[in-house]
């Protein structure tokens, strides 16, 4: 099973993650895919790999939880 699909989702807010989400390795750009849905950019970050999985994680959550 996928570990992260099946995690339960706690509220993230921006002010917890501040830190993480100043490093802009992934962002809402504003726009939409075809299906409506927000498009999350992920802009040459020279360190991405480097990202922890959590921070990463969090990030994701985030930004797939702002309506």
């Amino acid at each position: 099973t996928d570990e992260i699909m099946h995690q339960d989702i706690i509220p993230l807010y921006a002010a917890d993650i501040q830190d993480q989400l100043k490093k802009q390795f992934a962002y809402l750009s504003g726009g939409r895919g075809g299906d409506g849905c927000p498009v999350i950019t992920f802009p040459n970050y020279p360190a991405f790999s480097e990202i922890p999985e959590k921070e990463f994680q969090n990030v994701l959550t985030y930004l797939t939880s702002i309506p």
